[in-house]
């Protein structure tokens, strides 16, 4: 089956192409600002991948009400066909569902009730609830903060600040499972290949990548790595008034997509060592 990738450019769209040219998967890439001219032969037999909202919203609180107004009722019309044509739609959502509550230790699961407090996570929620409401096809797929190696993310913010000169306060309260974006590509082809055998999952599901950990936790390892190749100039401190995860995701439990996709969790520290260095690299040259 053909995937139809719905994602403006960015490193997890690329993330997840990359991945399904490495498992031979045929894909379509299509820009948001052209469904509504979407030729629907090109979803016959195949499984939509849908990353538009994770992507716009990881930097952002939401987006403005006009706009996701415009998301949902392209959506709509989207759904309608796929649930006609017994075509399995995966969103890309992620855990500011639950912000508005404070989250278990052990990680939010798939059924605990939805409380929203940030803009995002209510306009993530109304998404969600949208593609539920055509029973048969939707898979809502939630993350947490995603980390990649380019320009503006916080592996990379925060090596230009150390390196910089600058002191840099980072907050040591605040639990996520930062994912990086190869992670959860790899994640989404596991998903695509099951589905397009006839596996029959659907639902909502939580996938992260695993081992909580503090912002401030996180830019200590990141630090250790990038000492084999830069020398830092400046320090990490911890503190509860500085910088945290953005977005702020709490810890999701990932059990589901084990038990129903085989999806086994994968350390984000095993990511970290290739990702330091490609920022590293590219800042000497």
């Amino acid at each position: 089956m053909n995937v139809v990738l719905i994602s403006p450019s960015s490193s997890l769209s690329d993330a997840i192409c990359n991945q399904l040219h490495l498992r031979l998967r045929p894909f379509i890439a299509i820009s948001p600002d052209d469904l509504p001219s979407l030729d629907a032969s090109l979803l016959v037999e195949a499984i939509v991948v849908d990353c538009q909202a994770l992507v716009e919203f990881q930097g952002a609180d939401g987006i403005a009400e006009n706009k996701h107004a415009q998301m949902l009722e392209r959506r709509e019309v989207l759904l309608q066909f796929c649930q006609e044509a017994c075509v399995p739609y995966i969103l890309l959502s992620d855990g500011r569902v639950f912000d508005g509550f404070d989250a278990p230790h052990n990680g939010c699961v798939e059924n605990d009730g939805v409380t929203a407090a940030s803009l995002a996570g209510r306009q993530l929620a109304e998404l969600e609830v949208l593609l539920t409401e055509f029973s048969g096809q939707g898979i809502v797929l939630r993350t947490g903060p995603l980390i990649a190696v380019e320009e503006g993310g916080f592996i990379s913010d925060c090596l230009v600040t150390v390196r910089g000169g600058k002191v840099l306060p980072l907050n040591d309260a605040i639990l996520s499972c930062p994912t990086p974006v190869s992670d959860l590509a790899r994640v989404v082809s596991a998903m695509v290949d099951q589905l397009s055998c006839g596996a029959l999952c659907r639902g909502v599901y939580h996938y992260n990548s695993s081992g909580s950990t503090s912002a401030y936790e996180f830019a200590e390892v990141v630090c250790a790595f990038a000492s084999q190749f830069v020398a830092p100039v400046a320090e990490i401190t911890a503190d509860d008034d500085g910088i945290g995860w953005v977005p702020s995701v709490p810890v999701l439990s990932c059990d589901k997509i084990l038990q129903d996709f085989g999806v086994k969790q994968l350390p984000w520290r095993a990511y970290l060592p290739r990702m330091v260095r490609a920022i590293c690299e590219g800042a000497s040259k």
